[in-house]
Formats: C-alpha cells, sequence, structure tokens
C-alpha cells in the first residue's frame, strides 16, 4: 500500500517553500497536524498598489462622491470618504480567492474542502489560510483480527410470547359490566392532567385504556392502570402519576403529573384457545405447530440480523483500534451537522422543533454539538476504515450491479415500477445506491475477514513489481 499523503503534496511542504521571483507573490506552505496546510500568501507592494488602485475606481462607480461625476473621484477623496480600510477590504475580496486558487495550482496542492482564512494583514498584505487535506487511514495488520461470532437461538418462551400476541389480537370485545376495573380489561375513561398546576392532558368522550398487562409495554407511555383497576363504572378518582423521562414529554419530563379519571365503560377480552382453529385464522396454517414453525423462523431471522449488526459494529472498532488513522477538524464538524440534522427530522415528525428540544433538555445548541462530538468522531472513524478497506480489498461494484439492485427495488413497487425505476436511475440517487452497495459489500468482506472466512487477497500490480525487484 502507498502510505503517501493522499493530497498531491510535495515532500518539500514539510519547510516552507518561498516563491523564488522577488517580484511575483510569495507562497510559503507548512503541514501541520490533523492533516491540514497552512498556506501563506505575500502579495507584493506593487501589486497591492494596483489593486487599491482598482478598488477606489469600483468604490467611486458604486458611491455617490458630491463634486463629482459617477466613477471619476479619485483615489484620495474616497479614502477619506470612507477610509483606506475600505480600499483593502474590497482589494481582499477582489483579490483573495484569485490568488488563493494560483496558490493551490502552483504548490501543487489538492484541498479536502474549503479552506479557512486564519489571518490578514495589509502591510504588507498577507493572506494566511488554513487547508484541510485528505484523511490518511492505514490499517495495520487488519488481516489478522479474529473476532468471535455466537450464533443466535430461539427460546421456547420467545414463541409462547408472539403467540400470546396473536391470541390478544383474536381476542372478542364483550362488555363487563359496572365493575369493579381488573387486570386484563378494556376501560374507557375521560381524563384531565396537570403538573404543577399547567395543563398537561385533557381527553374526553372517552379515551380507551388498557388494563391487562401489555407483552411490550412502551415504557415511554403512560401507564394509568394502577390507578383506574379497582373503580366502578361512574366512579372518578384523582391520582398522582409519574410522567416517563422521554422526549416527547418536552418540559413536563420526568415530573410527576396530577391526573382526574372517570370511569365511563369497561370491557373485557375473550381469548381464543391455543388450538389449530387459532392458527387457522390468522394465516394458511393447518396446525398450531405448523404457525409456531412461522414463528420461531421470523423470530430467528430477527434476531440473526442484529447479531449480524452487532458483530459488524465491532468487527469494524477493532479494525479502528489497530488502525492509525488522520483527518481535518471539519470532518468531525460536519459529521456533528449530520447528527443534528437527523434530531432535527426526528424532532419534526414528532411535532416538536430543535429549539424546542433543545429547551427541554436544557441545552444551547452548542452544548448538543459537544455531546454528539463523541459520537460523530466514533462514526467518522469507522466510516474511514471502512473505505480504507474497500480500497485495499479491492472491491467494486459495477454498474450493471446497480442496474440490477435498482430493477429490484423498482419492482417492489408494483404498477409504480416504470416511475420508481425513473426516480432511482436518476445520478443522484444512482450514485447514493452505489455507496450504498460498495459500503454492504465492504462491511461483508470485514466480517468474512474477522471470521476467517474471506478469500485471498489479489496481488495489485504494485505488489507484483515490488516482488519482481526484489526477485
Amino acid at each position: 500500500m502507498d502510505d503517501a499523503p493522499q493530497c498531491g503534496l510535495r515532500s518539500s511542504l514539510q519547510q516552507p517553500t518561498p516563491n523564488s521571483q522577488e517580484d511575483s507573490v510569495n507562497v510559503t506552505t507548512e503541514l501541520r497536524e490533523n492533516r491540514q496546510l497552512a498556506l501563506t500568501i505575500e502579495v507584493p507592494p506593487d501589486q497591492v498598489e494596483a489593486a487599491l488602485a482598482q478598488a477606489a475606481k469600483r468604490l467611486a462607480a458604486k458611491y455617490r462622491v458630491p463634486g463629482f461625476r459617477p466613477g471619476k473621484a479619485p483615489r484620495a477623496v474616497i479614502e477619506r470618504m470612507l477610509g483606506k480600510q475600505a480600499l483593502y477590504e474590497e482589494v481582499i475580496d477582489q483579490l483573495g480567492q484569485k490568488l488563493y486558487k494560483e496558490a493551490l495550482e502552483q504548490q501543487n496542492i489538492e484541498p479536502f474542502g474549503p479552506g479557512e482564512m486564519e489571518d490578514v494583514s495589509l502591510d504588507p498584505l498577507v493572506f494566511k489560510m488554513l487547508i484541510p487535506l485528505a484523511p490518511v487511514v492505514k490499517l495495520g495488520d487488519y488481516r489478522s483480527v479474529r473476532v468471535p461470532y455466537v450464533a443466535p437461538e430461539v427460546d421456547e418462551h420467545e414463541v409462547e410470547h408472539q403467540l400470546e400476541h396473536i391470541r390478544e389480537d383474536q381476542a372478542i370485545i364483550a362488555p363487563a359490566g359496572d365493575g369493579p376495573a381488573e387486570a386484563g380489561m378494556i376501560a374507557k375513561v375521560d381524563i384531565e392532567g396537570t403538573v404543577n398546576g399547567e395543563p398537561f392532558i385533557s381527553q374526553q368522550h372517552g379515551v380507551t385504556i388498557n388494563l391487562y398487562p401489555e407483552l411490550d409495554r412502551d415504557e415511554d407511555l403512560l401507564d394509568f392502570s394502577a390507578g383506574i383497576i379497582g373503580m366502578q363504572v361512574g366512579e372518578e378518582k384523582t391520582f398522582d402519576l409519574a410522567i416517563p423521562d422521554s422526549e416527547r414529554y418536552g418540559e413536563f419530563a420526568g415530573k410527576t403529573g396530577q391526573f382526574r379519571v372517570k370511569l365511563l365503560e369497561l370491557q373485557k377480552r375473550e381469548l381464543p384457545d391455543f388450538d389449530d382453529a387459532l392458527a387457522q385464522t390468522v394465516g394458511d396454517f393447518e396446525t398450531l405447530d405448523a404457525l409456531k414453525a412461522q414463528i420461531r423462523s421470523e423470530i430467528l431471522a430477527s434476531k440473526r440480523r442484529q447479531a449480524d449488526s452487532e458483530y459488524g459494529d465491532r468487527v469494524i472498532d477493532e479494525f479502528v483500534k489497530i488502525a492509525t488513522v488522520e483527518y481535518p477538524p471539519q470532518l468531525v464538524e460536519q459529521e456533528i451537522d449530520a447528527l443534528v440534522e437527523r434530531t432535527e427530522k426526528r424532532m419534526k415528525d414528532q411535532g416538536m422543533t430543535l429549539d424546542e428540544y433543545l429547551k427541554a433538555l436544557n441545552k444551547s445548541a452548542e452544548e448538543y454539538r459537544q455531546e454528539l462530538r463523541p459520537t460523530a468522531e466514533i462514526r467518522l472513524k469507522r466510516g474511514l476504515v471502512l473505505n480504507q478497506l474497500i480500497r485495499e480489498e479491492q472491491i467494486t461494484v459495477s454498474d450493471d450491479e446497480v442496474t440490477e439492485r435498482i430493477e429490484r427495488m423498482a419492482a417492489m413497487y408494483g404498477e409504480q415500477t416504470d416511475a420508481a425505476r425513473k426516480a432511482f436511475s436518476g445520478e443522484e440517487s444512482r450514485h447514493a445506491i452505489h455507496l450504498d452497495m460498495l459500503s454492504s459489500a465492504g462491511m461483508a468482506r470485514a466480517v468474512a475477514i474477522a471470521k476467517g472466512e474471506a478469500p485471498a487477497l489479489a496481488p495489485t500490480a504494485e505488489s507484483t513489481a515490488e516482488a519482481a525487484t526484489a526477485a
């Protein structure tokens, strides 16, 4: 593998490299840590003077100067009216980008992203830029990494658990009289709730509350069961209830609410027996055993997907541990931006703005960004290591393979297949699909390496040449 920096810089960049022409722009570079390059551009006085003269003409045309026709005011008048700083700002705006591009070409620099202006001094005119360079990843002996994999199994209790869900779904709802309310019943209630006197909830005209022990209760939901059990139809009752510490409750999360409940109606579930008849009502199953076999298969498939995903993360983390990864700080900020955007979208789906969410957390935007930084750094390192592994393992995805994936995806849309195919075949969508396929193939190879099942790595032209030279 060629471990040279990927930015195309000459080795002389380790030291400042001034331009030898005294009357031209003087450019020096200095390689800094974290894949950043300091670029200094010093503009000769004669060029500065010419640029100031041109700036004065532009400003004279832009501003109305008493006693002069548009664009005809002399430079001295413009300087007195606007100040010399205004002329320099005009020069910096006009000259800065031009000189920056020329310096990149002159020094053979390939930025990985936009440069940042560190400083500008006026006498002499000197621009100091900080340029992000491409990340450098050295994987080390990644092919020796081994990570144990434990295949998931299905416990019979899990099958019975899922079967109970099915039985609950097939229950017949019937009136349950006037009470008292018991576990397993369904209550229809009116609810009003406050938190420290502030309105929190008001649900009238019969809200349905399940009083039976839920198989998979969402811990983020309010559970009124304990307060309702024992009530008679028509009875009103007031009780306190802890509000879950969940973002969905905003400023009320984690607090205690005061609730008034009126029981309007009680119903009960009449559950079917666990027999072949139950199996026949939920699908193409002749027997209960056939239904159980299908449930077992689905649970195993789900557990395998989860186990494989977690295993893949562990494998990449092991690769990261032995790798040397250098990258510019800007990449971390971009990853944080992506995480913030994900949070903003999630909040929007829940009817909340990002500002409201941060207010509920009692955090500023900057505090939240700093909280996300460790996660962003982990995600960035994983991605860079995986991308380097894809390169070193010579993994590719052909155009034909992308087209085949698009056809399979489009076919899922039935009558809209043609429209879906057209949408997926756009340049941007096709590129995204290609990257996703590359990433999946890279992860599959990483897993194969960690299990000791990877194919031998094909020799590259470079390694073949090195072997021939050694011979």
